[in-house]
């Protein structure tokens, strides 16, 4: 009668470490679950945040481009004006925008004596020259915010003249001779 009542107890701690081992393999598995859950919210949360400002960044930009025509014509006026206290007037009124852009992190395009970039640069003009792909002169400023171009410089690059191309392919037929 004790070796059925022994067998009877072992038999049920049997099933309770059973019953301990599946209630501990599904905590285990909801815990991981948690984690994952946890881990993908934290990453919709960076995502959205992300999305957030690149999409403050491009309503920005877009501002900035309705703008950068309202410089344009300042400085236009600015060059065409007599009256030294209008000219003054519209200089601060200048300064103050480009001010402004530039804590937004829009930088004009330097371009002067550059060679021409054409991921920076729109050629709207050549001329003949004894170099090829220098800038010439700058028709309308370009500028960029934060690495991104909001407006190519418009500009008048140099090309070779006929002239220097023929009298560099008889200097390279002269050499082999």
């Amino acid at each position: 009668m004790d070796k059925k009542i022994e067998k009877k107890k072992e038999k049920k701690t049997i099933k309770q470490s059973e019953k301990a081992d599946t209630k501990d393999k599904k905590i285990e598995e909801l815990t991981n679950d948690l984690k994952r859950v946890q881990a993908d919210f934290s990453n919709y949360c960076k995502r959205t945040d992300k999305d957030k400002k690149e999409f403050a960044e491009y309503a920005s930009a877009l501002f900035i481009c309705k703008v950068l025509p309202i410089i344009d014509e300042l400085e236009i006026a600015l060059n065409k004006i007599n009256n030294a206290d209008d000219k003054k007037g519209i200089q601060i009124i200048l300064d103050k925008l480009k001010k402004t852009l530039s804590e937004e992190g829009v930088k004009e395009i330097n371009c002067n004596d550059k060679k021409f970039d054409p991921f920076k640069h729109e050629a709207v003009l050549f001329e003949d020259s004894n170099e090829d792909g220098i800038i010439l002169e700058e028709i309308q400023k370009g500028y960029e915010m934060k690495g991104k171009i909001l407006r190519y410089s418009k500009v008048k690059v140099s090309r070779l003249s006929k002239e220097s191309i023929q009298g560099s392919k008889e200097n390279l037929e002269g050499d082999k001779k």
